[in-house]
């Protein structure tokens, strides 16, 4: 039963060959001819060429021929490439290997050249042995020729046992193939490298190789060549010592190689169970599996299969004690040997190989020669490179050294001149502060004379009533002494009165003399700002007795203690107060007499600051000034009459020293309004 489904088997293959043959040629036949387009039939071509690499030789050779001649009208060079591979394998399977190696290294020649990649088909044309979804860019296909060429000299090499050579070709393939991103030649070459370890008994590292295969191939949906990953597994398990999972394998494999119509596949796997078969006793099963193979090789007439066919079946008929049959076969191994590894073409093969290694160790000593004299151009120019710069260095050396010279001395200059600025700018500083304690101590003194008059004034009524009570009691009107001395005592405590007065200011001046100590602290800003504008109302009026302006004042009380250096403060208050009653003094002027000078002072308490407006109907400020007037020295004010500090220094003060703000808004000729913000926090 077993045996009549597998030649059913076999008749199915043969019919299949026949009919992939017949229908693929003639399907191609049939288009190439109608088309006048020279691309489209070069790439007709190449599918007929591909179509026969396995099953017959002759026409893939001949179709790939005509296709080399079309890529050359084109001046298509990879494509050039591309057919030279398809001949090279073609000759391969015909047992021609010098010409095989030919084809394969001018395909190789080609494929190494960069150049190769300026001239390529259009998109639209592009179908590269891929089954991915992927971009694809000239680089990548040529990267993938050479692959491809890499790969087919691999197993060249592997046929004329030149093992090291096989394995450093693939190798070599699938490095270029995996930066190409092609899945598909990628498993292929997996494949091979699975088969080389194999043979050098590497069994963990052929093992990886072919599940890495097999995991591409599905990925892919490409599986021509399922039939060899799973052939090689089998093969794998039995040098394991795995016999039972090998036959599981080898069947596999039949199938799958029998479903893709990859003959050669079918050739290898029914060799693959008659050794297996052979070396277990089983000498039915071995002739079976090994006359199919002979059977199927002889038709496909490719001279490596028919020589594996003659060797497993010479091996079965000596193990058998059939000497006439053994030595027929061995007959027909010689002659395989002859046509394929004869003295003549084995030198052609030797010679074209040795040429080619010559090629290369030419090309390589020509690039390192050349690298060399770059190497040597390269350090002549950089040593006139170093020259010239060491010439510019030490001329920029000298001129740095006279700038550097040049430079000291300027700076020592510079220093001097900062020092006597800045001495000047001491003495400014200190005037400005003297002028504002003048200002203060004037105000101070205006306003300590009204409590020092009441005194002298009560201290001469008492000397007065001193008197009159002598005279009364020494006539003895008692009632008269009482009334007298009840006028003294009043009069006494006027004077008590108007001395604390007295007092409290010259406390307040001496606590401004003392200057500030940096320290904040708690204060009644309300207070502190009434009392700043008293006294700096108090002052210009010592300073001008016809001076009198209209004082509006407007306290917010929910403000309470803010911490703050009550004394910097209150110098930056004086002088917009001071500057305000200038500004209204001024407009007075202008107008002859006929202006009402006014003042306007408002505190406000605001989500996280108090507000300080100081507002006045007085000249106003230019929009020329409005730009510098918080900048140190500059001032509206005639000559000799301000050091233009004032402003600067409340600036600072204020938002340097407290954290807030200090702006103004001005118009000429209408009036002015300074506001201070303060932080509550």
């Amino acid at each position: 039963m077993r045996k009549g489904l597998l030649f059913a088997l076999f008749i199915l293959f043969r019919w299949l060959t026949v009919q992939a043959q017949g229908t693929s040629a003639q399907h191609h036949l049939q288009q190439i001819n109608p088309f006048k387009n020279d691309t489209t039939n070069m790439l007709h071509l190449q599918t007929l060429a591909e179509a026969y690499e396995e099953t017959n030789p002759d026409s893939s050779y001949f179709y790939a021929e005509q296709q080399l001649s079309l890529a050359r009208s084109l001046q298509l060079k990879l494509n050039e490439a591309y057919a030279l591979n398809d001949m090279g394998y073609a000759q391969l399977n015909m047992g021609n290997y010098p010409k095989s190696l030919r084809f394969l290294l001018a395909a190789l020649e080609i494929a190494e050249d960069p150049e190769s990649e300026r001239h390529v088909l259009p998109e639209k044309y592009l179908n590269p042995k891929d089954y991915l979804k992927r971009p694809v860019t000239a680089h990548m296909l040529r990267l993938e020729m050479l692959g491809t060429t890499h790969s087919n000299l691999a197993i060249l090499y592997g046929n004329t046992a030149s093992y090291e050579k096989e394995l450093s070709h693939f190798l070599l393939a699938r490095t270029l193939v995996e930066q190409a991103g092609n899945g598909f030649l990628l498993y292929s070459i997996d494949m091979g490298l699975g088969r080389i370890y194999l043979s050098r008994q590497q069994l963990d590292s052929a093992l990886r190789c072919e599940q890495r295969a097999y995991q591409l191939c599905l990925q892919t949906g490409h599986k021509k060549y399922l039939g060899s990953i799973l052939l090689t597994t089998a093969k794998i398990y039995a040098a394991r010592g795995n016999p039972a999972q090998a036959k599981n394998y080898f069947r596999q494999a039949l199938l799958a190689s029998a479903e893709e119509k990859y003959f050669r596949g079918v050739v290898a796997c029914n060799l693959a169970l008659a050794n297996l078969f052979r070396q277990g006793g089983q000498k039915d099963s071995n002739f079976y599996y090994a006359n199919t193979a002979f059977q199927l090789a002889r038709h496909l007439n490719i001279p490596d299969l028919l020589l594996r066919s003659y060797t497993e079946l010479a091996a079965f008929y000596k193990s058998v004690n059939n000497s006439d049959s053994a030595v027929k076969y061995q007959g027909l191994i010689i002659g395989v040997k002859d046509s394929v590894f004869n003295a003549r073409q084995t030198q052609q093969f030797n010679n074209i190989d040795a040429y080619e290694q010559q090629r290369k160790q030419e090309l390589q000593e020509a690039r390192k020669s050349f690298h060399n004299r770059l190497r040597l151009y390269g350090l002549s120019v950089g040593l006139l490179v170093f020259l010239l710069l060491s010439v510019v260095l030490w001329h920029n050396n000298r001129q740095r050294k006279k700038t550097n010279f040049l430079l000291e001395h300027q700076k020592s200059r510079i220093e001097k001149t900062l020092e006597q600025l800045q001495a000047a700018q001491a003495q400014l500083i200190q005037s400005e502060k003297m002028a504002s304690l003048g200002e203060l101590t004037a105000g101070i003194a205006h306003e300590i004379q009204n409590p020092l008059n009441f005194v002298n004034n009560f201290s001469e009524t008492n000397k007065e009533l001193i008197e009159e009570i002598q005279q009364a009691a020494q006539q003895g009107s008692l009632q008269e002494v009482i009334a007298l001395a009840n006028d003294l005592k009043a009069n006494e405590e006027k004077i008590a009165h108007h001395g604390k007065r007295a007092d409290s200011i010259v406390k307040g001046m001496l606590e401004h003399s003392k200057g500030t100590t940096g320290e904040k602290q708690s204060t009644d800003l309300n207070a502190l700002v009434a009392q700043y504008l008293q006294l700096a109302y108090s002052g210009y009026r010592a300073k001008d007795k016809t001076f009198n302006a209209d004082l509006n004042t407007q306290y917010d009380q929910a403000i309470g203690k803010l911490s703050l250096v009550p004394q910097e403060i209150g110098r930056v208050l004086l002088n917009l107060f001071n500057n305000a009653f200038y500004a209204v003094q001024q407009q007075k002027a202008l107008r002859n007499g006929t202006f009402e000078p006014a003042v306007t002072v408002c505190t406000k308490q605001e989500e996280g600051k108090v507000i300080i407006t100081v507002k006045d109907n007085g000249t106003g400020i230019s929009q020329k000034s409005m730009g510098k007037i918080f900048q140190p020295f500059f001032t509206t004010k005639p000559t000799g009459e301000a050091t233009g500090l004032g402003l600067s220094l409340s600036y600072d003060i204020v938002t340097k020293g407290h954290g807030g703000t200090l702006s103004v808004q001005s118009v000429e000729g209408a009036g002015s309004e300074f506001v201070v913000q303060l932080p509550t926090i």
